[in-house]
């Protein structure tokens, strides 16, 4: 098996940074090429990189923003790592990651593999003057990022670019040219390029959908997932999550299911278990650690739930 490089990348605190980000690299694992530029009170970001070897690239960052993500390049793929939450993503698609606090993020890229990125982002005062000024658009987008923190827009996979994006996105690069207008047209490139992804989203979670037919709906199912996934300590009833979001009981169990394609409960086993996994293969925390965070106050419960979900017990995985 091919050794996989690991490099470890310093906390970013501001966009200014991220210009210095892969300057540790060595020209052996990667070349990189970063290029920035202020688009009003927007950071165009394209990076390139020729990647000579496998390697994973794990670095923190602590910057309230938003960051649209568009991969234009790559022969085999990326998988992304955001607190513990895996994607991939493939040249010609998109996602964005809704940053509120602190974060670690690592990026598995592939020997002999060509990449482009382009990236943009948006402050959270900004996100919060867009919201403000487009409330019916933007607003449910901006309460679950104060609300839930961290997230990605599409958590298990990055989704197609469309044409509509691909053609704002060249409008943006061109914006410089129009010297004094260049700042405002600018800034509406990006609100579009955020609005056409968020629709795209939005529209894929409720197609065949017959209990979450609005953006509101699939709204109150990602509020429910959240909640149920914030404290595993105590779990909330069924009762407990519809009077919480404002819906009835019928329409929590089948809208949740249509949106996640899990029962309620499953989804939470299945969150468990992930959570478990990756604490167990990158923490030093203990198995008796890692079942209280994961909610479990018995370790013999535990550790069934665990074989049951990977044919093997904790122990057995740490070893």
């Amino acid at each position: 098996m091919a050794m996989i490089n690991e490099v470890t990348l310093p906390l970013v605190t501001n966009e200014d940074e991220i210009l210095t980000y892969f300057e540790g690299v060595s020209e052996q694992i990667a070349h990189f090429q970063l290029e920035q530029q202020a688009l009003g009170h927007h950071t165009y970001y394209r990076w390139q990189a020729q990647v000579k070897q496998e390697a994973t690239f794990e670095g923190r960052m602590d910057i309230p923003s938003l960051r649209l993500y568009f991969v234009t390049q790559t022969h085999k793929g990326i998988q992304i790592e955001v607190d513990k939450s895996i994607s991939t993503a493939k040249a010609g698609t998109h996602n964005i990651f809704f940053g509120r606090e602190e974060c670690t993020g690592k990026d598995f890229l592939h020997k002999d593999d060509t990449i482009e990125v382009i990236t943009l982002a948006i402050s959270a005062e900004q996100f919060a003057h867009i919201a403000t000024q487009y409330p019916e658009t933007f607003m449910s987008w901006y309460e679950r990022y104060q609300r839930s923190g961290n997230f990605m827009l599409s958590p298990d996979y990055s989704l197609p670019t469309t044409f509509a994006m691909q053609t704002a996105l060249s409008q943006l690069q061109q914006a410089s040219l129009l010297g004094k207008a260049s700042r405002p047209y600018a800034e509406l490139k990006i609100q579009e390029l955020l609005l056409l992804q968020l629709y795209q989203y939005e529209q894929q979670q409720c197609q065949s959908c017959q209990y979450c037919k609005t953006q509101t709906d699939v709204q109150k199912m990602y509020e429910v997932r959240d909640r149920l996934t914030a404290q595993l300590d105590a779990t909330p009833s069924i009762t407990d999550l519809a009077r919480a979001v404002g819906i009835n009981e019928k329409k929590l169990c089948y809208g949740f299911k249509e949106v996640f394609g899990n029962t309620v409960f499953g989804y939470l086993y299945e969150y468990k278990m992930t959570l478990a996994r990756q604490l167990l293969l990158h923490t030093d925390k203990t198995i008796s650690e890692v079942a209280l965070a994961c909610g479990y106050d018995y370790l013999s419960h535990f550790s069934t739930a665990f074989k049951r979900k990977y044919g093997i017990n904790p122990k057995q995985l740490k070893n």
